[in-house]
């Protein structure tokens, strides 16, 4: 079924795309997340066939793996691996407030231990103005752990305490407090983790990258790659979710990874059709993602391992992506194809 998109709007760190025939208004005061009006039968059509598509810059930094935290951090030793943390983090920060774009650019980040050692060496002018793009919902932060913890050989007290330190220090510095866990690489995934680290430590939903490739074909074909985890003491439930567009992983969908560690060809200096066609690619890959869940909302994860050091490659691209499609679309020149949306 063919979809036309109607109007796409950048928020957050969201793509929001609103399918349908007709333009929604926002009905809201917050202009970063519109929404169509619950107002009748027709209105009620249009929310069925509604694809909320939520864009999501990150990278994953682990601590420690191939070289040791301050080689990963201060960018040392990169025979061994191309990964400089610091660089990652002063970048990201700069292309976040630059006065030149136009759009809302957003970042999330993870692990505390490199974060720390990052924030507490900012001057007080580089704090403030961090700070400020946290309040705007710019900048915020997920698991929130001082690393991302293992799930299947660690004790849970560990898995506490890290979380907790990590918590600790966001709460005292910039008064943050993690909404949603980001359990992206761990190679399995415990009842320690849903019971004891999720709504227990104020967390409303919970995301996986790693998943065994039966379980995820048998998701995929059933339209199950999200759904709700009980498993606290208290019965309580927490959605969860796959990453890197279901498919086992964490990265930018095939073909869409704009880092200068990756191979893909970068959009910024396409021509017309050649810019088209790519753009084509990627809105049959949101319509191949919406088709393996069963909700309105899919997520984009725009990031890997140690990526951004080169942040304005990658934002420069994101935004000629979301221009484009939006453009595309609007002019009816590019269609969407999806079982459930028009």
């Amino acid at each position: 079924m063919a979809i036309m998109i109607a109007k796409l709007i950048v928020s957050r760190a969201l793509l929001l795309i609103l399918l349908g025939t007709v333009r929604a208004a926002a009905t809201r005061s917050d202009p970063y997340c519109p929404h169509i009006q619950n107002n009748g039968d027709k209105n009620n059509h249009l929310l069925e066939r509604t694809l909320n598509v939520h864009i999501t810059p990150h990278t994953h930094d682990d601590v420690g793996w191939l070289k040791t935290v301050d080689q990963y951090f201060y960018g040392l030793n990169n025979t061994i691996q191309q990964a400089h943390v610091a660089l990652i983090l002063d970048n990201v920060l700069n292309e976040l407030q630059d006065p030149y774009t136009a759009h809302n650019r957003t970042f999330t980040y993870v692990e505390m231990k490199f974060f720390s050692k990052w924030y507490l060496a900012l001057p007080p002018v580089l704090k403030s103005s961090l700070k400020e793009l946290i309040n705007k919902e710019q900048f915020s932060f997920a698991n929130g752990g001082w690393c991302m913890h293992d799930e299947a050989a660690t004790h849970y007290m560990g898995m506490i305490d890290q979380t907790t330190l990590g918590h600790q220090f966001l709460l005292k510095e910039l008064g943050v407090v993690p909404k949603v866990g980001w359990q992206i690489d761990p190679f399995g995934h415990s009842a320690t983790q849903g019971g004891l680290l999720t709504s227990s430590v104020g967390f409303d939903a919970l995301y996986f990258g790693r998943i065994h490739y039966v379980d995820l074909q048998n998701r995929q074909a059933a339209a199950e790659c999200e759904g709700l985890w009980t498993s606290a003491p208290d019965n309580s439930s927490v959605f969860w979710g796959l990453t890197g567009s279901y498919s086992g992983n964490y990265g930018a969908p095939d073909g869409f990874c704009f880092d200068a560690l990756c191979a893909d060809d970068p959009l910024v200096g396409l021509e017309k059709d050649a810019l088209k066609e790519r753009i084509r690619l990627f809105t049959n890959a949101l319509g191949v993602q919406a088709n393996r869940t069963k909700g309105r909302n899919i997520m984009i994860t725009m990031g890997m391992d140690f990526q951004y050091s080169q942040a304005r490659k990658n934002f420069q691209n994101l935004d000629l992506l979301i221009d484009s499609t939006q453009q595309l679309l609007d002019n009816g020149e590019i269609r969407l194809w999806s079982d459930r949306f028009d």
